[in-house]
């Protein structure tokens, strides 16, 4: 959020001194403030990064293998579990994900093999 707010307080600054060009001469003291400052802010910020990133490598090491990510989905963000027929959703071609009873429910509008032809509601509780 901090990177955001400096990208909208760096375009706004933008603007704002486009509008005094547009408008008026510009006051060559507030441009001679703004050269300087990002003469020194930029070159601090990309110090202040690859100095942050220089101790990560200090205290973790140099990276020897890819993270694994774990492949099992059994609890999402929010706690609750999830209820799901990966294979036939890995075939399936929609998807409908809802939440049911606290659990997170993926869906497909495809029809398993083993149950009865009978019209089901898609978003129905249970």
């Amino acid at each position: 959020m901090l990177h955001l707010v400096g990208v909208a307080a760096g375009w706004s600054v933008f603007v704002w001194l486009w509008t005094r060009v547009a408008f008026d001469l510009p006051d060559y003291g507030i441009l001679a403030w703004l050269v300087l400052t990002t003469l020194v802010v930029c070159p601090s910020v990309t110090l202040y990064w690859i100095l942050h990133n220089l101790a990560i490598f200090r205290a973790k090491g140099p990276r020897t293998h890819t993270v694994e990510a774990e492949m099992r989905y059994e609890r999402d963000w929010n706690g609750r579990d999830v209820m799901a027929d990966w294979p036939l959703l890995m075939q399936a071609r929609i998807t409908v994900i809802g939440v049911v009873d606290e659990r997170k429910v993926y869906r497909t509008l495809q029809r398993r093999t083993e149950q009865p032809p009978t019209l089901e509601r898609i978003f129905a509780k249970g």
